[in-house]
């Protein structure tokens, strides 16, 4: 099934929302690689250690850990930068949180003296402060979003995307959009070709 996509209809899609998409896609395989690297059996290993939290910065799923956090202040970064508005991603992003997961990714992309910088361990504070619980949400409306917003896609294309990452629905759309926007080019070649007179 083909949508042919003119260059109104480009610009009817928005392709900056397709654009901020990607850097959330970042952010999202970053934290699918981090939630399959981790167990509950290597975290009790890492409590019990004194040296633990050191070490889980230092690991491979720590890694992913920074930057799916870091990642998804880039998009927060995006969003406000286009002025995208959303009911509930707006009221999610009026959050003091916002401030200290900026400190955060400034800590995993600024070069910081100390071996553990305090901007990363201040953005989760208590656990009465659910620092968590808001990341988790603001994913989940990112998501949303983004699934509503991003292209008018074909519903059989939309149902290839069950199962799949974020980076592998990145991927499909941008292969998708590239693929169209080179048939629609191509049907343009062919009628500016046409010599005159002919039908």
């Amino acid at each position: 099934m083909k949508i042919s996509l003119s260059k109104d209809k480009v610009m009817e899609m928005n392709p900056d929302i397709i654009t901020l998409y990607r850097y959330f896609a970042y952010a999202a395989h970053m934290r699918d690689l981090f939630r399959r690297e981790i167990s509950a059996d290597w975290l009790k290993m890492l409590s019990a250690d004194k040296s633990g939290l050191v070490l889980f910065f230092y690991s491979a799923p720590g890694i992913y850990f920074l930057y799916s956090y870091s990642g998804i202040y880039l998009v927060i970064e995006g969003w406000r930068d286009l002025n995208l508005s959303d009911p509930k991603i707006d009221e999610l992003l009026n959050s003091p949180f916002v401030e200290r997961l900026r400190l955060f990714r400034n800590a995993t992309f600024h070069y910081q003296r100390e071996p553990m910088s305090w901007k990363h361990l201040q953005f989760f504070g208590t656990g009465e402060e659910q620092t968590e619980k808001w990341l988790n949400e603001l994913y989940s409306e990112l998501e949303r979003f983004f699934l509503e917003n991003t292209l008018p896609l074909p519903s059989g294309f939309k149902e290839s995307f069950k199962d799949k990452s974020h980076f592998q629905i990145a991927q499909a759309i941008k292969d998708y959009w590239a693929s169209e926007m080179r048939a629609d080019g191509e049907t343009n070649a062919k009628q500016d070709s046409t010599p005159q007179g002919q039908v």
